[in-house]
């Protein structure tokens, strides 16, 4: 604020310079006291300042250090005006004064002859000139708790909209009785009530409102009621500015006081040290004692220890704890353990008197040897002796013992400080409250706190209790929270006597970390690993020292953990230090209650650790690691048991996609499994891309439920064996399922088979073997047995398939007689005397072997129908794939080979010179019809004269003369080229008997060729022979007599005609037309 007239504001300047405060003078803003030039460095015109305060250096000298806000120059001028006026002959030496206080004034000093008086005028003048160039700054302005009208009637609004809607739902909830017919009821009661509800709450808004508009109407003079408040707070300010001055400006005359020196006496001190003494000091007249002979002195040292002793034994009350005292010397030493020594003595023979105090020292470390003569001793004694003289030694031992007590709090509060700030640094923290220290150790950790209180423990016992020895007083006390709870009971070692705050932490802190190990250990043993001793688990205890507390834990039979507490900060340490502790041990640290929780993440660890090992192993064998297949953990505990913690899935390649070998870790036990995954096509498109698991089946092992133990190649190889084992006879049974077989699994044990695999037992039909026969022969036929029985017995070690044994029992008792032929490969064997049928089944493991059994066992069922069928004939050999037999006998002895290879159609071959080469081929079509073998070998019993007939005709004429054409086993056509005969021969049935039919073919013209030998043929026809006759047309021969009927006919033709030109013609152009045939039919190839 400024004044209107400049000469007002002038004279309230050199009123403010004097010291004196203008009566029409605006006290100053807070923090415009004196001009700008009189601030500090450093400090603006905006900040507050405080009054000085007096401190004392470290060099023990005290300074007074002014208020920044009080205008000291300003105090300064305004002295050096008075002395002006009071004192006219020090002017120059005044003016001087204020020249080396002033810096302002200074400035303006000239260098001239004018006079002191006129120097100080004109730098005082000019000192104000430049003060009125400074106007002071605006007002600060109070916006703080403002609120914005608009916002306050938008809230009524709306809470007049909420109230009203309140209203109205509890006007519509008011009932209006209804009547009943007897007792008459006044409907307009409910109507009252909704009335009076609205009318409430209309005169409450109302209200409100009317409140509103005082606010609106009151707010149109706002802008002049914030400048009232800002005044207000302004003039709050300085005077609150104004008295803390004053209070400075007393409180700086206080402690002055105290700093005077009265003036030296040169004169009295030059004497003093020059000639020892000083004739003007005072002589108090002390008179010397006078010095006693050590014979009377002992005299009476023993007389005072003779009064100790009947006064004490007699005359005074000693407290329990001061029993054990000495008397030597003139005194009677008093002895409390652990805590100190009082020295006490008489002045009087007279009981009634009071003992006195003499010494006092501590019987504890860390303390001094004694107490040093100073006030702490002065005050001592004085309130020990006031002691004796009221209440007597056991007022003096209460007084001595609480004083030890709180000594020792002292101690233990001086020890802990310097662990808070040396090695136990942010790892402590403590805190005084009322006579006791509180101490948090582990302040880091996360969790619940936990800190110990040392303080004096009192009991409520009577006075006179002191007396009995049993019955303790005040003591040093320790109360243990551990995670918030108090823990009782605690076995702490604190040795009294040599006392030591770090010794307490780590007894404590030793105690909690054998509770968190004790507490790890128990859990860990609820497992079967640990609690049949099966690994390793061993907790190392210390009272005394935490960083000696471990706890063993064998994680495999290969690796072990040992688990340490850091005592300082509370973290627990895995050692050795790898990779795989480092991720446990962050978990372990960042739990809340390791002591209950810790031990989940080592049983983790053990899991980790050992299927870690398995594919270490595994992977040396030959095994693949599936790291697609991650299923979540509550998979993993649907799948393969509730306390499974782990699992790792391998796959070998020669195993079939959708089946794994899995290893689980659990406390329970470590365990193999076989995992079969679900198809690549999912059903449930929400579900997690990748494969999943379909169903998980346990592999019995010998070290099932116990830990791991180092993998093996025999051991490895029998997991291998019996999970293949499992994953074949699983598929095996789905198959059979799926193909609706009947089937059983039996439990048997076998020297060939593993016991732990049962047996599979199936069922198979006829018509699962073989298709239904249409011939009611073959009806007749022996078959196998119904009840296949399907064994596992072991892998591959060369290829890893599935070894499977297949006994299948036949009936058939020609092939008893026989042994079966294994040199075409099959592994196939037969008993003879049982009529079983053993085979080796080779198949992936993951797939079935149903498929190969069925066909396994159709060739068998197949070679069972062969060997039926020509059980007639004699057999030389047999196998799955052949079967060679003998159809005729000699000489020679006719044999065929029958072939038949997987899906390949059988065939039928013939040794060289076997006369059925001719019809070979017609035979193997034959044989892969539906007629089979059966047919064929009546075909071969049927057709051999014929074709023994048909040899001997080709070996007489050779290749030119006749020629021989089978049209099938059946039909045949010979034909005599000489002659241009030809006859067809056909096997045919009649009246259930085999005949063959010869019949003289007509040439391409119809006519039938003449000459001697056609006659001759033609004359056969109405003559019989043996085994056969005319026919017309032709000649019909049994099976036997046909070779008979031939040879008639080749005797007949076997003559070459007459020479005749005609004749010769005819068959020169037969014969060119027969090889113009020929040459047609040959492709020649480039």
């Amino acid at each position: 604020m400024a004044y209107s007239s400049s000469d007002a504001l002038r004279q309230s300047k050199i009123a403010a310079a004097r010291g004196v405060e203008s009566p029409d003078q605006e006290r100053p803003r807070r923090g415009e006291e004196g001009v700008e030039g009189d601030r500090p460095p450093g400090l603006s015109n905006n900040q507050q300042t405080m009054p000085g305060v007096l401190r004392s250096e470290r060099d023990g000298r005290q300074d007074v250090k002014p208020s920044q806000g009080f205008p000291i120059k300003s105090a300064v001028m305004a002295h050096h005006d008075t002395a002006n006026r009071t004192d006219d002959g020090n002017q120059e030496r005044n003016s001087s004064t204020i020249n080396g206080s002033l810096e302002e004034v200074n400035r303006y000093q000239t260098n001239g002859n004018l006079s002191a008086t006129e120097q100080s005028q004109a730098s005082l003048s000019a000192f104000l000139d430049d003060s009125l160039r400074q106007l002071p700054p605006e007002i600060a302005h109070i916006t703080m708790g403002y609120l914005s009208l608009s916002d306050l009637i938008t809230r009524l609004v709306q809470e007049t909209f909420n109230g009203m809607n309140v209203v109205i739902n509890e006007m519509s909830e008011v009932e209006i009785p209804q009547s009943n017919g007897s007792t008459p009821v006044n409907p307009a009661q409910g109507n009252v009530q909704k009335k009076l509800r609205l009318l409430e709450f209309t005169q409450d808004r109302r209200a409100k409102f009317i409140k509103i508009l005082v606010l609106s109407q009151w707010s149109r003079r706002a802008e002049s009621i914030s400048k009232v408040i800002d005044l207000k707070a302004w003039l709050d300010a300085q005077s609150l500015q104004y008295d803390s001055a004053c209070s400075w400006i007393g409180e700086l005359k206080r402690i002055m006081a105290l700093e005077r020196m009265p003036n030296p006496d040169l004169k009295t001190a030059l004497e003093a040290l020059s000639l020892g003494k000083a004739p003007g000091l005072p002589d108090l007249g002390y008179v010397r004692p006078k010095q006693v002979p050590p014979q009377q002195l002992l005299t009476a040292l023993r007389s005072i220890n003779t009064q100790l002793t009947i006064r004490l034994r007699l005359h005074e009350t000693i407290p329990a704890p001061l029993k054990n005292y000495s008397i030597s010397n003139g005194r009677a030493t008093f002895r409390v353990p652990n805590e100190f020594e009082v020295d006490l003595s008489i002045a009087d023979e007279d009981p009634s008197t009071q003992l006195y105090f003499i010494d006092f020292r501590f019987l504890y470390s860390p303390t001094p040897a004694e107490i040093r003569p100073g006030r702490l001793r002065d005050d001592l004694e004085a309130k020990v002796n006031i002691l004796l003289g009221h209440d007597g030694l056991e007022a003096c031992y209460q007084f001595l013992h609480d004083f030890v007590l709180c000594h020792k709090l002292g101690i233990f509060r001086h020890q802990v400080h310097r662990l808070s700030q040396a090695g136990w640094s942010e790892h402590l923290k403590v805190e005084a409250v009322h006579r006791s220290l509180v101490i948090q150790y582990w302040v880091t950790r996360p969790g619940a706190k936990s800190w110990i209180e040392l303080g004096i423990r009192r009991r409520n016992v009577k006075k006179s209790s002191w007396l009995h020895e049993e019955e303790d007083g005040p003591h040093i006390g320790i109360r243990w929270f551990c995670a918030g709870k108090e823990v009782t009971n605690v076995p702490l070692i604190i040795d009294l006597g040599d006392l030591s705050v770090e010794g307490i932490l780590k007894q404590i802190i030793a105690a909690h970390t054998n509770a968190i190990f004790r507490e790890t250990r128990a859990k860990l043993r609820e497992g079967h690993l640990y609690s049949k001793k099966t690994l390793r688990l061993k907790h190392h205890r210390s009272t005394i020292e935490p960083a000696a507390c471990n706890l063993s834990v064998q994680l495999t039979p290969s690796q072990s953990c040992t688990i340490i507490q850091e005592p300082v900060s509370g973290r627990l340490v895995l050692l050795p230090p790898s990779s795989l502790y480092s991720r446990t041990e962050r978990e372990i640290n960042n739990l809340v209650s390791p002591e209950k929780t810790a031990f989940a993440c080592i049983a983790t660890l053990r899991a980790a650790a050992s299927c870690e090992e398995v594919e270490r192993v595994l992977r040396c064998y030959g095994w693949t690691t599936v790291n697609s297949l991650r299923p979540n953990q509550d998979k993993v505990r649907h799948h393969f048991g509730r306390d499974t913690l782990r699992a790792s899935f391998f796959r070998k390649k020669t195993w079939d996609a959708k089946w794994l070998l899995a290893f689980t870790a659990s406390l329970a036990g470590d365990s193999w499994w076989i995992v079969e995954l679900n198809r690549s096509s999912r059903v449930d498109p929400t579900a997690a891309p990748g494969p999943s698991i379909r169903a998980a089946f346990k592999v019995p092992s010998s070290a099932d439920g116990v830990a791991l133990k180092e993998l093996s190649y025999p051991e490895l190889s029998q997991i291998e064996v019996t999970a293949a084992g499992m994953i074949s006879q699983h598929t095996d049974s789905r198959q059979l399922a799926l193909q609706r077989i009947p089937h059983r699994l039996v439990k048997t044990s076998s020297s060939r088979t593993p016991s732990t695999f049962a047996t599979l037992y199936v069922y198979l039909p006829e018509s699962r073997v073989q298709p239904a026969p249409k011939n009611q022969e073959f009806t007749k036929m022996p078959r196998l047995s119904q009840v296949v029985k399907l064994s596992f017995i072991g892998v591959d070690e060369s290829t890893s398939y599935a070894n499977h044994l297949v006994i299948a029992q036949s009936s058939c008792a020609t092939l008893r007689s026989q042994p079966l032929d294994s040199t075409d490969g099959e592994c196939v064997t037969f008993h003879p005397t049982s009529g079983a049928f053993a085979f080796r089944l080779r198949n992936a493991v993951g797939t079935s072997a149903i498929p190969g059994l069925l066909d396994c066992l159709a060739k068998i069922q197949r070679l069972v129908e062969y060997v039926t069928t020509v059980q007639a004939s004699k057999i030389h050999k047999f196998s799955l794939r052949h079967i060679e037999f003998t159809y005729a006998t000699g000489p020679p002895d006719l044999r065929a080979k029958v072939t038949f290879i997987d899906e390949s159609p059988p065939r039928i071959s013939f040794g060289n010179g076997n006369p059925h080469l001719r019809i070979q081929n017609q035979l193997t079509v034959l044989l892969g019809g539906r007629e089979g073998l059966k047919h064929v070998i009546l075909l071969l019993s049927m057709t051999l004269p014929l074709m023994r007939a048909l040899a001997a005709i080709e070996t007489l004429h050779g290749g030119d003369e006749v020629t021989i054409m089978s049209r099938s086993a059946e039909w045949y056509q010979l034909r005599y080229e000489h002659y241009r005969g030809k006859f067809d021969l056909r096997l045919r049935r009649r009246r259930e008997e085999f005949l063959w039919f010869v019949e003289e073919v007509s040439s391409s013209d119809g006519k039938k060729p003449q000459s001697r030998a056609h006659e001759e043929f033609r004359n056969l026809v109405n003559e019989n022979g043996e085994g056969w006759s005319g026919m017309s047309p032709g000649i019909v021969a049994s099976v036997s007599g046909v070779e008979a009927l031939l040879r008639k006919i080749n005797d007949i033709f076997q003559n070459p005609p007459a020479i005749d030109p005609a004749p010769i013609a005819e068959v020169q152009d037969y014969k060119a037309q027969k090889r113009k045939r020929e040459d047609d039919d040959v492709v020649v190839l480039d």
